[in-house]
C-alpha cells in the first residue's frame, strides 16, 4: 500500500500514466519481496519529473545501486544535503 503523499504526488506528476508506473512500483516491490522503501519510491519518483521513461531509467538505476539515486536525488551534487525522502512529500526539504 502506498503511502497517502507518495499516491498524490504519482496522480499530479504522471497524469495518464498513472497506471503504468503503479504496474512499474508494484512489479519492482515484487522482485525487491517488499522491501522497496517509501525512500527510494520517492526519490525515484523526485528525480523522474513526471516522465514515464525517466521512472523506468531510476528504477533500473535504483535495482544496480540504490546510493546512486538517493544521492541524486537527495544531495546538490556533493556533500550537502538537500532533501530527505524519508519524509514524505512536501515535507521533504532540510
Amino acid at each position: 500500500m502506498l503511502k497517502p503523499d507518495i499516491q498524490c504526488r504519482l496522480k499530479k506528476d504522471f497524469g495518464d500514466d498513472f497506471m503504468e508506473v503503479i504496474k512499474e512500483i508494484n512489479q519492482w516491490d515484487a522482485e525487491t519481496k517488499g522491501l522497496l522503501g517509501d525512500r527510494l519510491l520517492r526519490a525515484t519518483i523526485y528525480l523522474s519529473r513526471g516522465r514515464l521513461k525517466r521512472f523506468k531509467e531510476v528504477k533500473e538505476m535504483g535495482r544496480t545501486d540504490y546510493r546512486d539515486v538517493l544521492w541524486q536525488a537527495e544531495y546538490d551534487g556533493g556533500e550537502e544535503h538537500l532533501r530527505d525522502f524519508n519524509r514524505p512529500f512536501g515535507n521533504e526539504t532540510n
